[in-house]
C-alpha cells in the first residue's frame, strides 16, 4: 500500500506555517534521501541533497554502459513495495516483468548435475529425505516453524531473546551438515553462517507472507509479481530528483556536521558549508562513520559494528548460448568460487546478460586483487566451468561494493540478537540529526525499506520544526 506521507501523492503543498521556510540538508541522493527530500519539500521545506557521486541512487545502480543494462545494485520491485511501485506510477516510470531468468544446474566440487538429475544423482551430497530439495530451496524449510509470518516486528526483544547463530539453529532443527555446507556456500543474508541471525532469516522467508519461499523465491523457481523499471531502476531516483526544486549536489561529499541548539552546519570536501535547521544522513552506515559527527563514542562505535555484506559481481555480455549444445539450462549455482551465475535474455536481441555473483567471506581473496586481477580470476574458473564460453563473452562491469567506500557493502547484516540491542539506537535522532537508509527500516528490506526509512525521517524533522 502507499503510504499517506508519499510525496507524490498530491502536487499542492501542504499548508503548515509552522514547517514553510525551514532549511534541511540532506546527505545521498539514494531512494532514502530523495524520498525525505520530496517529502519535507512538499511541506514547504527548502531542501538541499549533497551526494558524493557524481549520480543519484546510491546502491541503486543500472550499468547503462553494458548491453541489456544489468542492475549492480537492487534489481527486484516486490509485489509489496508499496512505495516504490506507488512513486513509479505517480512519476510516470514505467514498469514492467523482468526477463525471466535461464533455469540453472548445478556445480558441486567438480561434478556438474543437469537440473532434472539434482535428486538422483550421485555427487548429490544431501542424505535420504533431504535429495530431492535443491540447494536454492533448503532455507525453505524454516517456514514450516517461522515465528516471523505474521508479524513485522523482526528485532522484538521477546523474539531476538530467541535469535542465534544460523549455524547452531539449523543444525539444532536438524538440518544435515551437507545442507549448512550448501547452505553457507551461497548465503545472500550474511557473509558466513556462524555470523548469521536465525531471526534475520526468518525475517527474510516471512517477509512477503509466503509459506513456501518468500523472498528467495524470486532466485529459486517460483513466479512472484515482481518487476523491474522498463528502462533500468536507476531512471526512479533520477526521476524523484527531477522534482527537487533545487538540483542534487553531484561530487560534494560531507566531511563534517556540526550542530549546536539551533542549527546545523554541513562541511563539504570542496570547502562549501551548508547551513540548516536540520540534517538527515540517509548512507549506508560504513560511508556514514567516515563523516565527522561529533556524535557520542559509544553511537559511533555501535553503528561501527554492524556488518555488510559481501558481493562480487562480474557483468558480462554472451554473444551465443553457449550452454544450449551441452544440454544446461544457462544459469548455475556452484559451491565454489563462482558462486552463482545468473542469465537472462536481452529483449529484442540475440544477446544475453550473464551475472556472476559470489557472498559472503568467499569475496575477501578477491577483494585483495585489483579489477584487472579479479576479473581474470573470475573468468578462469568461468572457462573452466564452460570452455566454450571463452569465445563468446566479453566482460560488461566489475562490481565490488565492499571496497567502495561510499557503500562498504552491499546491504546492513545483523549477528545474532544484535538488531534487537542495536536498531532502534542506530536509527534514533541526535538533536538536529536524523537517520535513513535500508538498515534503520522498521518493516521493509531493499529498496521499499529505503524509502520507509526515507519517509520516517522526514516525519522525525517535521515533529522537530513543529
Amino acid at each position: 500500500m502507499a503510504s499517506v506521507a508519499a510525496p507524490f501523492a498530491s502536487a499542492q503543498k501542504a499548508n503548515s506555517s509552522a514547517v514553510e521556510g525551514h532549511k534541511v540538508v540532506v546527505i545521498g541522493a539514494g531512494l532514502a534521501g530523495l524520498n525525505a527530500a520530496l517529502i519535507l519539500q512538499r511541506w514547504g521545506c527548502e531542501v538541499t541533497v549533497v551526494e558524493a557521486r557524481d549520480r543519484v541512487g546510491g546502491r541503486l545502480w543500472t550499468l547503462d554502459h553494458v548491453p541489456g543494462a544489468p542492475e549492480a545494485g537492487g534489481n527486484v520491485i516486490g509485489s509489496n513495495y508499496g512505495r516504490v511501485i506507488h512513486g513509479a506510477h505517480v512519476l510516470d516510470v514505467p514498469l514492467r516483468a523482468p526477463a525471466r531468468t535461464l533455469p540453472n544446474d548445478y556445480l558441486i566440487g567438480d561434478h556438474r548435475i543437469l537440473r532434472r538429475h539434482w535428486a538422483t544423482a550421485a555427487a548429490n551430497p544431501l542424505p535420504d529425505g533431504w535429495r530431492s530439495i535443491p540447494p536454492e530451496r533448503l532455507l525453505a524449510r524454516l517456514n514450516e516453524n517461522n515465528p516471523l509470518l505474521a508479524t513485522r516486528a523482526w528485532h522484538r526483544a521477546d523474539l531476538m531473546a530467541q535469535d542465534q547463530p544460523a549455524e547452531e539453529g539449523l543444525r539444532a532443527m536438524g538440518f544435515p551438515e551437507a545442507a549448512l555446507q550448501l547452505i553457507n556456500a551461497n548465503n545472500s543474508y550474511g557473509n558466513n553462517l556462524t555470523e548469521t541471525s536465525l531471526m534475520s532469516l526468518y525475517r527474510i522467508l516471512g517477509e512477503l507472507g509466503y509459506r513456501i519461499l518468500g523472498e528467495l523465491g524470486r532466485l529459486s523457481g517460483p513466479e512472484l509479481a515482481v518487476m523491474e523499471v522498463a528502462d533500468g531502476n536507476m531512471r526512479l531516483p533520477e526521476a524523484m530528483a527531477s522534482k527537487l526544486q533545487q538540483p542534487v549536489w553531484l561530487g560534494e561529499q560531507a566531511l563534517q556536521v556540526r550542530q549546536s541548539p539551533k542549527e546545523v552546519k554541513t562541511i563539504l570536501a570542496s570547502g562549501r558549508a551548508v547551513e540548516a535547521d536540520a540534517v538527515i544522513l540517509a548512507l549506508p552506515l560504513p560511508a556514514l562513520s567516515r563523516i565527522d559527527l561529533q556524535l557520542p563514542p559509544d553511537r559511533m562505535a555501535l553503528m561501527q559494528s554492524v556488518d555488510y555484506h559481501k558481493v562480487v559481481q562480474l557483468h558480462c555480455v554472451i554473444e551465443e548460448p553457449f550452454w544450449q549444445e551441452g544440454g544446461w539450462g544457462g544459469s548455475w549455482w556452484t559451491d565454489g568460487l563462482l558462486g552463482r551465475i545468473f542469465t537472462r535474455p536481452v529483449p529484442g536481441t540475440a544477446l544475453h546478460n550473464m551475472t556472476i555473483w559470489i557472498n559472503g567471506d568467499d569475496c575477501d581473496l578477491l577483494n585483495k586483487l585489483d579489477a584487472n586481477a579479479c576479473t581474470e580470476r573470475i573468468l578462469q574458473a568461468l572457462w573452466q566451468l564452460a570452455p566454450a564460453a571463452k569465445e563468446v563473452t566479453t566482460v560488461g562491469h566489475l562490481v565490488r561494493w565492499s571496497v567502495d567506500p561510499l557503500a562498504g557493502g552491499s546491504w546492513a547484516l545483523w549477528r545474532p540478537a544484535q538488531a534487537g540491542q542495536s536498531h532502534d539506537a542506530i536509527r534514533a535522532p541526535a538533536g538536529r540529526l536524523f537517520f535513513a537508509g535500508e538498515h534503520t527500516a522498521e518493516a521493509y528490506r531493499g529498496m521499499e525499506a529505503a524509502m520507509e526509512s526515507g519517509e520516517r525521517a522526514a516525519l522525525e524533522v517535521l515533529r522537530l520544526f513543529t
